[in-house]
């Protein structure tokens, strides 16, 4: 009788191991489909400048205006005429206060080589 209660209390515990493990490689599995959701949802393994804009478009002179950017897959960043440090993120608003319309050239490039480029003119009111 103590074999057949051993017997039975080894497979409980067996039983709850198995299923403890089935939950974590499921929660594990979950995780990881979220994760290539996100990787999705910010370019995936593609390359390039998803924005550039600034916010206000038009400024009056001596205002600042935020210059956004999100850019995907790229190595280094380069910004002209620079303003300020500009990094490689998904999102990311540097300041300017320029004295006159100025045109903005945002380029990027990934380990590979290749480069994107985009442009915007920031006006500023007279």
């Amino acid at each position: 009788m103590a074999l057949i209660g051993a017997a039975y209390d080894g497979w409980i515990f067996y039983d709850r191991w198995q299923s403890d493990r089935d939950a974590e490689r499921a929660h594990a599995d979950a995780e990881a489909e979220r994760a290539r959701k996100t990787i999705a949802a910010i370019g995936g393994a593609d390359f390039g400048i998803r924005s550039f804009y600034a916010s206000p478009p038009v400024i009056h002179r001596g205002e600042p205006a935020s210059l956004c950017y999100s850019v995907f897959g790229a190595t280094t960043l380069r910004l002209d005429p620079p303003v300020a440090e500009v990094y490689p993120t998904f999102n990311h608003c540097i300041q300017a206060s320029p004295r006159q319309d100025t045109e903005f050239t945002l380029t990027a490039a990934d380990a590979a080589g290749h480069t994107a480029t985009a442009k915007l003119v920031l006006k500023v009111a007279r």
